[in-house]
């Protein structure tokens, strides 16, 4: 016990203690200081560019400041900074090929910043999954879905799959397809859909509305209208035109593939 009380004695001098204080409050004053740094690089970015980057600056500016503020403190303690750097040098390489999926992903972030396929508050459609970026951090990409479900997309997969940008671009076509007997007058059903496209006040008037006929097949034709519209509509577009079309076709009694008879108006 009097060996153990001479250690401490020895070891926390007045001096060390005074170390360990300065360190303490420099790591305590870090925080906040990384915090600020991040929120004004965020702001000071923001205006001049899209929101992914101002984000993944701000991160970077917080992390900055924090390391920073712990080498200063660990050179309060008396700890060799050049020591540590080529210590932390092997333990990054053996991490490295160790963890290969999470290095992986960290590089494919940086290629999405760089290539920057979709940006924040883009619907993307990736893996078969449908959804509203969130963020796009350096280890994986959160979507939040259209159930409002979060999902998180590694970053590997996001560079290895395709990915769909439903609204990189202000306009989107609306193609819908409809079965019908192949007795039907094909010049009366698109006279009937382009009506249905007028008459939409989603749809626009360019790029015109579009007929094509698609298929012949065993006593059915399928027919296409293609339709213009905002991307921000794109959903309630093709909403609104599936009932239309359903309904202009029963009141012209157009017989739909596969039906015994003509559909009541």
């Amino acid at each position: 016990m009097t060996d153990l009380s001479r250690f401490f004695a020895d070891f926390f001098t007045t001096e060390r203690v005074l170390d360990l204080i300065k360190a303490l409050v420099i790591l305590l004053a870090a925080l906040p200081f990384a915090r600020l740094a991040g929120r004004g690089v965020r702001k000071l970015v923001a205006p001049r560019g899209d929101p992914q980057q101002a984000q993944l600056l701000g991160r970077l500016a917080t992390w900055a400041v924090w390391i920073m503020g712990l080498a200063w403190a660990l050179q309060e303690l008396g700890f060799k900074l050049g020591v540590l750097l080529g210590a932390a040098g092997v333990l990054t390489v053996a991490v490295g090929f160790a963890s290969q999926t999470t290095l992986s992903n960290l590089i494919s972030g940086f290629f999405l910043f760089g290539e920057r396929p979709f940006r924040l508050g883009d619907w993307i459609e990736v893996d078969g999954i449908i959804g509203e970026v969130l963020s796009v951090d350096l280890m994986a990409t959160k979507l939040r879905t259209a159930e409002n479900h979060y999902v998180r997309i590694p970053n590997e997969l996001m560079i290895k799959t395709k990915v769909r940008n439903r609204t990189r671009f202000p306009l989107l076509r609306a193609d819908i397809k409809v079965n019908v007997a192949n007795s039907e007058d094909l010049a009366a059903v698109r006279s009937t859909l382009f009506e249905v496209a007028n008459s939409n006040a989603l749809a626009l008037d360019e790029p015109a509305p579009a007929f094509f006929v698609t298929e012949f097949g065993d006593g059915k034709v399928t027919v296409q209208l293609s339709v213009w519209g905002l991307a921000a509509n794109d959903a309630s577009l093709r909403s609104t035109l599936s009932l239309q079309i359903h309904r202009a076709l029963r009141e012209k009694g157009v017989r739909l593939a596969g039906a015994s008879a003509v559909l009541p108006s």
